[in-house]
């Protein structure tokens, strides 16, 4: 078996503005031979991701600051810094800053890839604004099912 170890300063890290997160790709797929992309979203108050499933990757959130309500299934979590979340593919899910200051997550998902999406998805966000009909044909291209 052939491996090869990728080290990255975090100074080097790529970008993705949505509105109200920064996201960091702190680990990309092409970094992880596609195995995996870890990325880290600064939330600002109030903000969060749109309801979605995500059918290509298994998700895992751990809350590195702040304070977020957390949605999956049918479920709703109250969750401060070191709590987690599995999600695997095929569930709803979204998150919501409810502290009072900017929030950290560190999401870690398998296979990677996710970060071309939200790339994609950031780019048509700044072009043709946050209409829901674009946005789903944007995600049905990378498998994830806006609501």
């Amino acid at each position: 078996m052939t491996s090869t170890v990728n080290f990255k300063q975090r100074t080097q890290a790529e970008y993705i503005e949505m509105p109200g997160i920064r996201i960091s790709v702190i680990l990309s797929t092409e970094c992880s031979g596609g195995k995996l992309t870890i990325i880290e979203e600064e939330v600002r108050v109030g903000a969060g991701s749109p309801a979605h499933t995500c059918n290509r990757e298994d998700k895992v959130i751990l809350i590195t600051e702040g304070k977020f309500t957390l949605f999956a299934e049918s479920m709703q979590y109250e969750a401060e810094k070191g709590a987690n979340i599995f999600i695997p593919r095929g569930v709803m899910h979204n998150f919501v800053n409810t502290g009072t200051q900017t929030g950290k997550l560190l999401v870690t998902l398998t296979p990677g890839g996710h970060e071309n999406f939200l790339k994609d998805l950031s780019h048509t966000v700044k072009v043709f604004g946050t209409d829901p009909v674009v946005m789903q044909e944007v995600a049905k291209k990378y498998d994830v099912i806006m609501a």
